[in-house]
């Protein structure tokens, strides 16, 4: 079994992980001046006025001075790191070739699984850069924790710490985006946000990064991701279709609505496109936190949003139903099933 782990010496890019002309990223992306960077210290009433504008034009920003700690960011980095630079029989036990990381959300066990080689893209034309690893985070009970990987010994304390602080995080963010829309407290903080699971990538230094992807242009499925990153990778797409490089700043999270944010606000809120290049010179480990709602629940536009001159634009549907149609759609919008 060979993994993208084992490639990051070699000077030429190898053909499964070539993509097509056409979905190759641009060779100049200029980076975002005007992405929004909040700070969640500041007053109740700016941060309604600054996270709703920002979600509004660009389903995308970035949040500081949060509350999770700092050492404790750099602690579960650290803690990541240290199980990617495992030896590959050490992590034998987590591989999963069949699947793609996507295929763990539906799954109630959440049980930790490492793909390698990058996974296939959706169409199955090619491989992205990456290693990924990913698992469930709440409820945090002794099964789940089990599941986990037990090297590094720190592994199972640190991500159970990091994985309850970046859930208060998005509680309060969430609570905050209700304000703007006028909805009560807590409407996204209980069943909404009940699964949470952390993809952990790691990206090796690529030979070609011209001619490869980490992870391909799409929304999320889910109703909203935490992302912190180490170094630059990040791109989304602007609405003007300018795939704009999102710039790391240090102890930030990066925050982006998914796709079930464009059904529940009726479209006053969309999921933001983006997606993640290669490093020719430097590795690369990113930890991703998504929240999404149980299989069984129903999405559909919130009916306090909605009007005689703002209509529903989707019927209702469970999101395992969704999640299905995502999967099959090649990881487009995925919604265009449910549009009225």
């Amino acid at each position: 079994m060979s993994s993208p782990l084992t490639l990051s010496s070699t000077n030429h890019l190898p053909q499964s992980f070539v993509v097509p002309l056409k979905k190759r990223p641009e060779k100049e992306v200029p980076l975002g001046k005007d992405i929004p960077i909040i700070d969640i210290g500041q007053p109740e009433d700016v941060l309604v006025e600054q996270i709703g504008k920002a979600c509004r034009d660009f389903g995308l920003f970035q949040v500081v001075n949060h509350g999770v700690p700092e050492n404790l960011m750099a602690e579960a980095m650290k803690v990541l790191k240290e199980f990617f630079e495992l030896a590959a029989e050490e992590k034998a036990m987590f591989y999963d070739d069949d699947g793609k990381p996507y295929d763990l959300v539906p799954n109630l066990s959440q049980k930790a699984k490492l793909y390698a080689e990058g996974n296939k893209s959706s169409e199955g034309e090619f491989n992205f850069w990456k290693d990924c690893l990913g698992h469930g985070c709440h409820p945090l009970d002794e099964e789940l924790v089990n599941s986990w990987p037990d090297k590094p010994a720190t592994y199972k304390e640190v991500i159970g710490k990091y994985a309850v602080e970046v859930r208060n995080l998005a509680k309060r963010v969430l609570d905050i985006i209700c304000q703007g829309l006028g909805l009560p407290l807590d409407y996204f903080g209980k069943e909404l946000i009940q699964n949470q699971m952390m993809f952990s990538n790691y990206y090796p230094p690529c030979p070609e990064p011209s001619s490869t992807l980490g992870v391909g242009s799409h929304c999320d499925p889910f109703l909203i991701t935490f992302l912190q990153q180490d170094l630059y990778a990040l791109q989304f797409l602007n609405k003007d279709g300018q795939w704009i490089g999102v710039e790391p700043i240090s102890n930030a999270f990066v925050v982006i609505l998914g796709l079930t944010f464009n059904v529940i606000t009726n479209n006053v809120m969309e999921a933001a496109v983006h997606r993640v290049v290669t490093n020719q010179t430097h590795d690369r480990i990113s930890i991703t936190t998504f929240f999404n709602p149980p299989n069984s629940t129903t999405i559909e536009p919130e009916k306090q949003l909605l009007s005689e001159k703002k209509p529903p634009l989707y019927r209702p549907f469970t999101y395992v139903d969704f999640f299905g149609n995502y999967l099959s759609d090649d990881y487009d919008v995925g919604l265009k099933h449910y549009k009225i």
